[in-house]
């Protein structure tokens, strides 16, 4: 009985053997390079690569196609093309594109683009190109055209790094140009911000006739310009409307801009300046209506009830003329503590422009505190002091006489920077305050990012000094103020 079931397996059957590891080709690299991972590295050869590669720009050498862009002509090489670019991959190998048989190409370019054009060939072979503020943009519109992706980001990113220029080199408002009709809001944006708070860099810039008319009446709609004063830039305008470019369509530019100017805000000897122009000689009839009701501005002294009906806005112009500006300076900002950091500024503010006499009848007074390290504030309980402290930027403006009539203000707060020995506007934060009996403080806090101001190559610091100014300007004022019905 006991040989019935042994063996377990009939004689006839062999015990199966366990099946044979698989050795994966990769798994023995890795192994492989385990083992001599100690002399193992990468040998590089991009320099030589991208240089056999680069010597065929131009060349006739292979070349199976030339490109001809205006009166240059470009031997050029199919496969780089096509590796390159999506457009000139169907132009290229598309047979229903007549291009893709042709030994030759005509290319129509803008006169500006085929200035560059070769720079632009040149970088599909080499994959680097040099830039400057005057060639950038044409590049750009060469890569959005044939869509090379790369190009065109490395372009959009050496615009946001040289918005800041002087204004012989700056093209910031070409730029901006471009921004709003490709949809590039980042650029738009960073633009945008510049040349608000910057506008006296933009008036003096080489594309500033070249602004179109809808983007001059965005600006000057804008109660956010930062400028010297309002005959300064009527002079800038007035240049706008009578250059070459604008001579044909000088009238119509003159009913749509003029209505934006803000005659009020610019002194009586400098109104005669402006009605004894050329310009306003030979078109009159535009300039009286805003003529008569500045002189009548001027000479009337308007009271706050007149002024609430046709009352123009200010802007944030720098002029002592309009005692709208506060500077302040903070010496050795990286070196001083938070409680010696505390910034306080009088403000003694016109209620509306007079610019013959600023008496403090005519003046609402302001204290502004700027706290740049933090907040921090000292009070008295029971007979102790306590500090109260944040890592906060905070910034309050205080109304000394909160019983006085309500007034709508209008705050910027702006820093300094320098960047290729140009001083301009880094920073700029705008409010907007009902100063009344029950709200007599404007208060912001985290005005600015402390980590930003704190490093050591801040771009809101020139050599460890925060410079800044502050423009309070009062809007609006009266009772009307608190009616629901107008807020």
């Amino acid at each position: 009985m006991g040989n019935l079931f042994w063996p377990p397996f009939s004689k006839s059957r062999k015990m199966e053997s366990p099946p044979p590891k698989r050795h994966h080709p990769e798994v023995k690299d890795e192994e492989l390079n385990k083992k001599q991972n100690l002399t193992l590295e990468t040998i590089k050869d991009e320099a030589a690569f991208v240089s056999r590669f680069s010597a065929f720009y131009n060349s006739s050498c292979l070349s199976d196609l030339v490109l001809r862009v205006g009166r240059d002509r470009y031997y050029s090489h199919r496969f780089i093309l096509i590796t390159a670019s999506d457009v000139f991959e169907a132009m290229l190998n598309q047979r229903q594109w007549v291009e893709s048989q042709e030994p030759e190409i005509d290319l129509t370019e803008d006169p500006e683009c085929i200035a560059v054009f070769g720079m632009f060939l040149k970088y599909l072979y080499s994959g680097s190109v040099q830039v400057s503020t005057d060639t950038v943009l044409p590049i750009l519109l060469l890569a959005d055209k044939y869509s090379i992706t790369t190009l065109r980001e490395s372009c959009i990113e050496y615009m946001t790094r040289h918005i800041v220029e002087s204004p012989d080199t700056n093209r910031t408002l070409t730029w901006y140009q471009y921004a709003k009709m490709t949809g590039q809001e980042k650029l738009k944006d960073i633009c945008q911000r510049f040349i608000l708070s910057n506008f006296d860099v933009i008036l003096d810039a080489p594309d500033w006739p070249e602004m179109t008319k809808s983007e001059l009446v965005e600006f000057l709609s804008s109660s956010e310009l930062v400028v010297l004063s309002e005959i300064h830039l009527w002079n800038k305008v007035e240049k706008w409307l009578t250059c070459e470019e604008n001579r044909d369509s000088l009238v119509e530019n003159l009913k749509d801009i003029l209505p934006l100017l803000r005659f009020n805000m610019i002194l009586p000897k400098s109104l005669l300046t402006v009605e004894s122009s050329p310009l306003c000689s030979k078109y009159t009839e535009h300039f009286a209506e805003k003529l008569n009701h500045a002189y009548r501005h001027h000479s009337l002294m308007m009271d706050c009830g007149d002024v609430c009906e046709n009352r123009e806005q200010f802007r944030n112009y720098y002029s002592k003329d309009y005692y709208l500006c506060f500077p302040f300076k903070l010496e050795n900002y990286p070196g001083i503590g938070k409680i010696s950091s505390r910034i306080i500024v009088e403000c003694h503010v016109p209620t509306h422009y007079m610019p013959s006499n600023q008496s403090r009848a005519s003046c609402t007074e302001f204290t502004a505190y700027f706290y740049p390290r933090g907040f921090y504030n000292t009070i008295t309980l029971y007979g102790t002091y306590m500090n109260r402290q944040t890592d906060a930027t905070t910034f309050k403006l205080c109304r000394k006489f909160s019983d006085q009539n309500p007034v709508k203000v209008d705050v910027a707060l702006v820093l300094y920077g320098r960047k290729n020995s140009v001083r301009y506007i880094a920073y700029t934060v705008n409010m907007s305050h009902l100063f009344g009996k029950e709200s007599s403080t404007l208060t912001v806090e985290n005005i600015i990012d402390l980590d930003k101001l704190m490093q050591d190559d801040s771009p809101y610091l020139i050599d460890g000094t925060l410079d800044g100014k502050l423009f309070v300007k009062v809007q609006d004022m009266g009772p009307h103020l608190l009616d629901t019905d107008t807020k």
